[in-house]
């Protein structure tokens, strides 16, 4: 572990003993409806806003929460001498992610699932939205490629409800494991659904609004993960638990640990679960494997405390980062220190093991949230991640994606698109050398598909 200043460093260790031994408490869970906003008028990108680094203008029309805290905060600009402080390349910027369709402006505004119907090609995306629980799918209509080198044509309306101001969809995004979407109510509770269609019984009662995670084990077993308020001495207290298929909810973080945020990723024949728990002074960042046992049970491994980041929020985010083999990384947009703010990628090897060296990218300045999203099962590894343009307080976002080498260190490769803020960001790539991002704003949410190289 490094820290600069000696009380920060003493604080910190003490704080991971802490993690260890079960004692602290938890921060507050994210607020309901993290991220939603007013209706605002639909505002779809155009071809004017193309920049010379291939770059899209998107006014949101609506400064956000997140805009206040971006202009609250008190990072400085990183240090190029210092060797974590990796800015994006100016060079790389514009060299790869050429748009080859959209973006287009889809009929529902909220965070999307994209979604394959064919696992082996994962081409031609779908797009799932919540719908207070219920998963609603749009397959979208682009009207034929864009030509390369070319300024992307007019958004066009998806194969949903038509065009005027997108109707909201309900936070969070579904997530699909095998034959199974899940979704979550406004209510919390939350039911894993055939991808065909039907009734699903509830599963898990979560908090409201908060991020589910869901993978596929082998035997055509489905893993969920969610967060949920529990009654402890110590008060309530937001945790992780894991649903193996239809059964009983099992705690996944560890007792006197609470949980902000869970994702898992499938890993080594099994899974990863990587949660954090942001707390007013730091953030313990955890990380642990499960399988099944030769009965078809749950198994955990053993629970390991990864990273503890500076002071974080309670709707900090972060990402589960795993190529085709190889090492998995956790992604952490936080503070580095007083004066520092990036993207953490802590490496986990063959077991998650205490205290892992992170890897810095940072950014001109601080953001909350900072959403971010990373490819699983494919190599190289794709990263798209919002961030400030500049330093200056306030400055607008720029979507930005970038690839991840074996070393974890972040390669820029363009800004897609900028903005006034971004809610909700997802990105897969498809057999065919194409990413496909899905992003969401005050005006509404856009996919596109774009090049995954020069």
């Amino acid at each position: 572990m490094s820290c600069s200043p000696l009380r920060a460093c003493v604080v910190t260790l003490a704080a991971l003993a802490a993690c260890r031994d079960g004692s602290g408490t938890s921060g507050a869970g994210p607020a309901p409806d993290a991220g939603v906003v007013a209706p605002a008028p639909s505002v779809a990108p155009t071809a004017s806003a193309a920049s010379a680094a291939s770059a899209l203008s998107l006014d949101a029309g609506v400064a956000d929460a997140a805009t206040a805290d971006a202009a609250a905060a008190d990072a400085a600009a990183p240090d190029a001498a210092a060797p974590d402080a990796a800015a994006p390349d100016a060079a790389a910027l514009g060299a790869g992610c050429k748009l080859r369709r959209g973006p287009l402006s889809l009929s529902l505004r909220g965070p999307a699932l994209l979604w394959s119907p064919d696992e082996a090609e994962r081409a031609d995306f779908r797009v799932i939205f919540n719908r207070d629980g219920v998963a609603q799918h749009v397959a979208p209509s682009f009207g034929g490629l864009t030509a390369p080198g070319s300024p992307p044509a007019e958004a066009a309306p998806d194969a949903g409800e038509g065009a005027g101001d997108p109707a909201r969809a309900s936070w969070p995004a579904c997530v699909v494991a095998s034959r199974f979407v899940y979704c979550m109510d406004h209510g919390g509770t939350i039911r894993r659904t055939p991808l065909g269609g039907g009734e699903g019984p509830p599963i898990g009662a979560g908090r409201r609004g908060t991020g589910i995670s869901a993978v596929a084990l082998p035997g055509g077993h489905t893993l969920l993960a969610f967060l949920s308020d529990r009654k402890t001495s110590e008060g309530a207290v937001t945790q992780a638990f894991a649903v193996l298929d239809d059964g009983a909810a099992v705690p996944l973080s560890e007792e006197g640990s609470g949980a902000t945020f869970v994702a898992l990723s499938p890993w080594k024949g099994g899974a990863l679960a990587m949660y954090i728990d942001a707390r007013s002074a730091l953030t313990p960042v955890h990380a642990r494997t499960l399988g099944l046992t030769a009965e078809g049970k749950l198994e955990l491994g053993p629970d390991a405390v990864v990273f503890v980041g500076d002071a974080g929020e309670s709707r900090m985010g972060g990402a589960l980062a795993i190529g085709a083999s190889g090492p998995a990384y956790v992604l952490l947009p936080a503070a580095k220190d007083i004066s520092a703010f990036g993207m953490a990628a802590i490496r986990v090897d063959e077991a998650p093991r205490d205290d892992m060296p992170a890897v810095w990218s940072l950014y001109p300045n601080g953001l909350s949230p900072a959403p971010i999203a990373a490819t699983q099962g494919v190599s190289p590894i794709h990263v798209a991640r919002v961030r400030p343009v500049s330093r200056e307080p306030g400055a607008r976002h720029a979507l930005e994606l970038g690839q991840l080498d074996g070393e974890g260190r972040f390669h820029a490769r363009c800004v897609a698109v900028e903005g006034k803020s971004f809610k909700h960001v997802a990105i897969e790539a498809d057999r065919g050398g194409s990413l496909w991002i899905a992003y969401t704003t005050a005006a509404g949410t856009f996919i596109e598909q774009r090049a995954a190289g020069p």
